[in-house]
């Protein structure tokens, strides 16, 4: 007969704070990345045009979506 494993608190805490210390690292690199576009873009000199096209594009998707 197997006994099943029982959990410290200890080890569920430490479970959630390692969680929580991976999805912070998740935020943090995501929060870069859009940095790091949005330099991009400013950089090229194209927010005017690349705003331009993601209202087209959403614009486009919202159409397709209410005739569904």
């Amino acid at each position: 007969m197997k006994k099943s494993k029982n959990y410290s608190k200890h080890d569920l805490r430490r479970s959630i704070e390692e969680i929580s210390m991976t999805t912070q690292f998740i935020i943090q690199r995501l929060r870069t990345l859009e940095t790091l576009f949005n330099d991009y873009i400013e950089m090229e000199g194209n927010e005017d045009k690349f705003k331009e096209f993601l209202d087209n594009k959403y614009k486009q998707d919202n159409e397709w979506y209410r005739h569904k």
